[in-house]
């Protein structure tokens, strides 16, 4: 195994294998997918928790905490969703649209 690896290394440094593979590799090693998964899945799970139990005040407060994002910086927003649009491989040019 560790001569396929230094094979790889060495086809890398040479510019025959792509990096990015390299890359996505260390990449699924963290848990800052699953991070950015509960906290994109939050409001979600909130949304349908009020739904559900009837609840007014969740929903109240869902939509309070839509609102404030939306005060947010333009800057702030773009900067938040490129985040988690690039853990995922999206791309960003037609998620945000200049306000």
């Amino acid at each position: 195994m560790s001569d396929a690896q230094l094979l790889h290394a060495s086809k890398m440094a040479s510019g025959e294998v792509e990096y990015q593979a390299s890359v996505r590799q260390s990449n699924d090693q963290g848990y800052k997918d699953e991070f950015v998964l509960i906290l994109v899945s939050a409001p979600v799970l909130l949304l349908i928790w009020s739904v559900f139990s009837g609840d007014p005040e969740i929903q109240f407060k869902l939509d309070m905490f839509f609102e404030k994002f939306g005060s947010l910086p333009f800057w702030y927003q773009s900067i938040f969703i490129g985040v988690v649009a690039s853990i995922y491989g999206l791309k960003t040019a037609g998620i945000m649209k200049n306000k």
